[in-house]
């Protein structure tokens, strides 16, 4: 019975070690949104799920795609736990998870570049409206999240997306050629997936070290220690030409 007990505790030791894998997080959080979209009505909304689209410097790794009669939604899917603190303009979020706080690139600016690369693809639309939404799944909390942008839990997302009504947008014809022009544009090819990844942490990378040494990763200028409303906090010698700012001195996921 000792040895039942015991190989029970490494089992689920094991699965939570696995389950608390970002890459596995990201997945389960994406699965919670994808569920719900399967609710959608499919003769006025066409989904698509995780795509990769080739843009004209690289590429960009869309989570969730609803095309409707009022236009396009763009979905970025966080998987956090604890309280999540942001707004439109700040490079950074930040997680506070009991005592600790954790940076994370803004979600928002995120899906303005996913956005973007949609308009670089579909050239032909380029009238038609994007709705930006920004998921949160996982054990979190929205405090304080100041944004024009809407974002949301899992289980808001179909309301979200059918409070937007008013004139049509897009006629069923029009909604069907871009379903097919995006799901024929992305990459399938997993060595490009692949180098999409590393690209992505190779840049965050060189950021980081940038910033580190005092050099602003936006212009090129020196970062000053400034004192602000709410610390201390590292900002750009340029402003207000460039706004970038940060705070060094907490942890960046």
């Amino acid at each position: 019975m000792i040895w039942i007990g015991v190989g029970v505790f490494a089992f689920i030791t094991i699965l939570t070690m696995i389950l608390n894998q970002p890459v596995v997080k990201g997945f389960l959080g994406e699965r919670r949104v994808r569920n719900q979209l399967n609710m959608l009505y499919s003769e006025n909304y066409r989904v698509l799920n995780n795509i990769m689209i080739k843009r004209n410097k690289g590429t960009s790794q869309i989570d969730h795609l609803v095309i409707s009669t009022q236009g396009i939604f763009v979905i970025e899917t966080k998987n956090y736990k604890g309280w999540i603190h942001g707004n439109d303009d700040s490079e950074y979020w930040t997680q506070t998870f009991y005592k600790s706080k954790i940076k994370f690139h803004n979600p928002v600016r995120q899906n303005w570049g996913h956005i973007c690369a949609l308009k670089e693809t579909l050239p032909d639309y380029e009238k038609v409206p994007y709705h930006s939404v920004v998921v949160f799944a996982g054990k979190v909390r929205l405090m304080n999240v100041n944004t024009k942008t809407d974002v949301i839990y899992p289980d808001q997302i179909v309301d979200t997306i059918t409070s937007y009504n008013g004139p049509r947008q897009l006629s069923s014809g029009d909604m069907e050629k871009i379903f097919d022009i995006l799901k024929q544009s992305s990459v399938k090819d997993k060595k490009l997936k692949t180098q999409h990844v590393e690209r992505i942490k190779w840049n965050v990378k060189i950021k980081d070290m940038k910033v580190k040494v005092l050099i602003c990763p936006k212009c090129g200028g020196r970062l000053t220690k400034r004192d602000g409303r709410y610390g201390e906090f590292y900002g750009c010698e340029n402003f207000p030409q460039c706004r970038y700012k940060t705070e060094l001195n907490q942890k960046r996921i």
